[in-house]
């Protein structure tokens, strides 16, 4: 069977995906409110050491947003095995960039290796560049990307098989555990770049849109 084939995703969310989207937002705000980002993003990035060095470069390597890897897997995934949601896809990529990229560029949230003394925290410093993403923490582009493709593969490939979703939102806790330990982005941006890619997969893939193949198709009947 082909995954084009399957049941449509019940428009209802299920239960647990709601409790979990309330308990990240009422985590989010907490952080917020009571000023506990920086505090709790020096005791995450302590830990920075259960993994090597190279695997954390990695991880921030291949969720780039730059090098476009996630979402160009996932317009490949949908154009085989998805296309009635392929348009759907490409509103949902364009429509994180504009907004990830606007967040950034008008918050100007600055990141820790701005705020925080020198050496007082661990800094991966490979690849990304410093001075010109200085202002640009808020949201965590590599945690959106990696939520985005994660949240929309649930929604479209394993609506019905909880195991997998639960691997995909493992893999979306890694990427933005990664970007603490690795010294780029505090917990409030890694959250909300989770809340807003779930956000915008929900209400994109939700969109009902016709290919002109299934317009003609209907059209017969």
């Amino acid at each position: 069977m082909y995954f084009n084939e399957q049941p449509k995703t019940p428009k209802i969310l299920p239960i647990y995906s709601v409790i979990i989207f309330l308990s990240a937002l009422g985590a989010d705000l907490f952080i917020w409110y009571n000023q506990l980002n920086n505090q709790l993003f020096l005791r995450i990035n302590q830990f920075h050491y259960i993994v090597p060095d190279k695997i954390w470069e990695i991880i921030n390597l291949v969720t780039y947003t730059k090098y476009m890897v996630a979402p160009v897997i996932l317009l490949l995934l949908s154009a085989l095995f998805r296309r009635d949601k392929l348009l759907n896809i490409i509103i949902l990529i364009i429509s994180f960039f504009v907004i990830f990229i606007a967040l950034k560029h008008f918050i100007g949230e600055a990141r820790p290796y701005v705020v925080l003394p020198q050496g007082s925290f661990f800094w991966l410093n490979q690849y990304e560049e410093t001075i010109k993403s200085a202002y640009q923490s808020f949201p965590s582009g590599h945690t959106g990307n990696i939520a985005m493709f994660a949240f929309a593969c649930n929604y479209l490939f394993f609506s019905r098989q909880k195991i997998m979703q639960f691997i995909m939102l493992l893999l979306i806790i890694g990427v933005a555990i990664a970007r603490i330990c690795t010294g780029w982005h505090w917990p409030v941006d890694v959250i909300t770049s989770g809340l807003i890619s779930y956000v915008l997969v929900k209400i994109t893939l939700s969109i009902p849109i016709k290919s002109k193949a299934q317009k003609r198709r209907y059209a017969h009947y």
